[in-house]
């Protein structure tokens, strides 16, 4: 414990590292890749991919060039001419082999057309069961085990796919070494759940050595990851000054000061180039909402706590004169992002966004002060009643807002009763928020937990059903693929009535599975956790380019 002095209050203290990262390294990394150096080739290498999908006759090809291009991470670019190929491949007989039916299926669903799982039911047996012969079907079985994540609820028959392809992937024996691996990695992280800016990386690196590659897709791939990560590097460079500006390594010395990992979250939750202002709102909520954790998880007296919260409430500079000096910075840090953000929204849009985006910092705060009341009041909740608050604290319905209005701009009316004022019955930011709120204590439970934190939802399981640390492990990962199963007909619903706002919802909880994959992101900073950071700071290496640069 430490004491705070004058004040006489006890401050618990998590024992967080300063950051990895310095300020001044990062403003010095370039890159030789740029719109301006290589926007050419990369729209002949458009056209060329165009013509592929133009060409593509067979519906085999065609599924598995559209996925390629997915896992490549330039599907984007065709999204238009690949959303005039898909509805045509609905029709539930074009293939009879289970590769190509389960990849219909997974290809039809993720990009938001309903396509049955009767489409199965030529691979089963009348009891519901699939086939035993399907067995040493490697490929085949991978790519049901894939397909089995879009199920949505009530689905049995791809519960019963996940059953069946998981049993037999994990039996199989005499594998060639890529296969092994790939095996490996879906059994770990199913495709669906993947972040698409690591995904594509990691896919590039596999498909230069697919002897199927095709070289115009990876010069492709390749060359808009590195014009892509050009810009993320000078949009996080810009971001360093105002990190610098604060200066919360000197002045906020307790709490964690992560930056680029906010900014990696950020970017992961919304990666399309033009959503620009949008990943800067969210770094600099990321940013002050890390800190505000650490304020009212253990620094804040629970007094001060309460002053903050009605500091926000009032939502005036002058309200700042309560509160301790530590907090002053934060509230002042807060108040100046949203008036700048407000701002924008009134000059480029023409709408004062200022009294949603107030509501929901209240929300959120609140949602921190009840865990605060229960800390100190030695209060258990049972795990459903801790859930249905921590859903609002962990921060996804504000980042949902925040979202909306970045996405949507001037066509924000249509959506703002459904999405901003009535948030609470919507599917695209309540599940997501369960979603990540579960991610986030399953991974971080453990630590927390050693350190005498109780406010997870591990934690109230265990004392609620008598359970061990492992069955509220394996209850919270039953929670978390049943509420992805909701997201699932989320997409299929939302996808053609509000693209933009699905897609944000998506890929945010997509993102929140990768940086909770190896532990607590804004916390322990391992090694995988830096190596996904650096993905944003280093371009690929692409002999031809290089290659010439030195000449």
């Amino acid at each position: 414990m430490e004491s705070s002095g004058a004040q006489g209050i006890e401050r618990r203290s998590a024992g967080h590292l300063p950051t990895v990262w310095d300020g001044e390294l990062v403003k010095s990394l370039t890159t030789p890749y740029s719109f301006e150096s290589h926007g050419p080739r990369l729209e002949e290498l458009k056209q060329a991919a165009k013509e592929l999908l133009a060409t593509a006759e067979e519906h085999c090809y065609q599924l598995d060039l559209i996925n390629t291009m997915e896992r490549l991470g330039v599907a984007y670019h065709f999204e238009k001419d690949i959303k005039d190929i898909l509805p045509k491949l609905v029709d539930a007989n074009i293939a009879s082999d289970l590769y190509t039916v389960a990849l219909q299926f997974r290809l039809l669903r993720q990009n938001g057309f309903f396509i049955s799982t009767d489409v199965f039911n030529k691979f089963m047996e009348r009891d519901g069961k699939f086939l035993d012969s399907l067995g040493e079907d490697v490929t085949g079985l991978l790519s049901l085990y894939e397909a089995s994540y879009l199920g949505m609820p009530n689905e049995h028959v791809l519960d019963e796919a996940l059953y069946f392809s998981t049993k037999n992937l994990l039996v199989q024996k005499e594998l060639d070494r890529n296969m092994a691996e790939k095996i490996q990695e879906s059994l770990e992280f199913p495709l669906h759940w993947r972040m698409s800016w690591t995904e594509s990386r990691d896919f590039i690196d596999v498909y230069q050595k697919d002897d199927k590659m095709n070289s115009v897709l990876l010069e492709l791939a390749k060359l808009n990851y590195n014009i892509t990560q050009s810009v993320y590097l000078k949009e996080l460079q810009q971001l360093v000054e105002w990190w610098k500006d604060l200066n919360y390594k000197e002045r906020l010395p307790f709490v964690r000061d992560r930056l680029l990992e906010c900014y990696f979250w950020a970017m992961g939750c919304c990666p399309q180039l033009q959503f620009s202002k949008l990943r800067w709102n969210l770094t600099k909520f990321g940013y002050i909402a890390t800190i505000l954790d650490d304020i009212y998880d253990t620094y804040g007296s629970f007094d001060e706590l309460d002053k903050f919260t009605n500091a926000v409430y009032r939502w005036d500079l002058k309200a700042i004169e309560q509160l301790p000096e530590y907090m002053k910075v934060i509230y002042s840090a807060m108040y100046n992002h949203v008036s700048d953000m407000v701002e924008d929204a009134l000059i480029h849009n023409g709408m004062d966004i200022l009294p949603y985006i107030k509501e929901q910092w209240l929300y959120y705060t609140r949602g921190y002060l009840q865990e605060a009341r229960w800390l100190h009041s030695g209060y258990n909740p049972t795990a459903d009643e801790y859930l249905e608050n921590a859903r609002q604290s962990i921060g996804i319905p504000i980042s949902m807002v925040y979202g909306v209005f970045g996405v949507i701009g001037h066509s924000i009316n249509e959506y703002l009763s459904e999405f901003v004022e009535h948030w609470t019955e919507s599917d695209l930011v309540c599940l997501p928020a369960y979603i990540v709120r579960l991610l986030d204590d399953l991974k971080t439970a453990k630590i927390e937990m050693e350190r005498g934190e109780s406010m997870n939802f591990i934690y109230f399981y265990m004392i609620e059903k008598g359970a061990s640390e492992e069955e509220a492990s394996d209850h919270v990962k039953g929670l978390i693929r049943n509420l992805w199963k909701k997201l699932n007909k989320a997409i299929v619903k939302d996808s053609h009535r509000a693209p933009a706002i699905m897609k944000f919802a998506v890929e945010m909880t997509r993102c929140t599975h990768r940086i909770y994959q190896y532990g607590d992101w804004f916390g322990i900073q391992s090694k995988k956790n830096q190596d996904c950071v650096k993905s944003i700071l280093e371009p690929i290496q692409m002999e031809q380019y290089d290659q010439a640069l030195l000449k």
